[in-house]
C-alpha cells in the first residue's frame, strides 16, 4: 500500500531531489498543489492560480512514516519564512503539508504544533526570571508553515521533472551534497 503527500516551500527542483532514491519512497514529482485545473508553470508561480508550487512523493508508509518526511522537509525548508525562503519567494512557495488521508491529519498537527512551539519563551512561574533570548516579543519566530487537504495535484512539464539530475551544475540554496552527507533515510 502507498500514500500521498505533497510538500511545499522552497524551490521545486530542489525538493524533488531532497526526496529522490529515498528508502521506502515510490516516485517524487514536481507540479501544482491545490492550483486551478490546467494551471500553467507561471500563474501558479505569481499566484495568479491560487496553490503552491511543490512536490508530491508517493510513499510506503511501513518503509517510511510521515514524520520522518516531515523531518527532512523541515530540515530543509524553514516553516518561520512567510513565503519561500532562498531565491524563490511569493504565496507559491510558502511552506506547507497537504495531506490525502484523514489519518494523517493530527499527526501533521503535532508535529507543526511542535515546530510552533519552538520558537516560543517556555512558560514559567510569577518570580522566576529567564533568561531566554525569546521572551522578547520582536525576536520570538512566528510559524507560517500550513496544513492543508490535498484537493489537486498537477504535475509540472516534463522540463521541471529530474532537472537537477539532468543539470547538476545548478546552484542551489539547499546544500544538497551536504544533506546527503548527514541524512541516511
Amino acid at each position: 500500500m502507498h500514500k500521498r503527500i505533497c510538500l511545499s516551500g522552497a524551490d521545486i527542483h530542489e525538493l524533488e531531489e531532497v526526496y529522490r532514491g529515498r528508502r521506502g519512497i515510490h516516485s517524487v514529482r514536481t507540479g501544482y498543489i491545490n492550483a486551478a485545473p490546467n494551471a500553467a508553470h507561471e500563474d501558479v508561480e505569481t499566484g495568479a492560480a491560487g496553490g503552491r508550487m511543490g512536490i508530491e512523493i508517493v510513499y510506503d508508509p511501513k518503509k517510511i512514516d510521515i514524520s520522518q518526511l516531515l523531518d527532512l522537509h523541515f530540515a530543509v525548508v524553514t516553516p518561520y519564512s512567510i513565503d519561500g525562503q532562498g531565491y524563490v519567494r511569493g504565496s507559491a512557495y510558502r511552506a506547507g503539508v497537504f495531506y490525502e488521508s484523514a489519518e494523517d491529519e493530527p499527526q501533521i498537527q503535532l508535529y507543526l504544533t511542535f515546530l510552533a512551539g519552538k520558537g516560543r519563551c517556555p512558560a514559567t512561574g510569577e518570580h522566576l526570571t529567564l533568561n531566554d533570548p525569546n521572551s522578547s516579543a520582536a525576536a520570538r519566530r512566528v510559524m507560517h508553515a500550513t496544513m492543508e487537504r490535498l484537493n489537486s495535484f498537477q504535475p509540472a512539464a516534463d522540463e521541471h521533472q529530474g532537472y537537477l539530475v539532468r543539470h547538476p551544475e545548478t546552484e542551489t540554496y539547499i546544500d544538497l551534497a551536504r544533506l546527503r552527507e548527514l541524512v541516511q533515510l
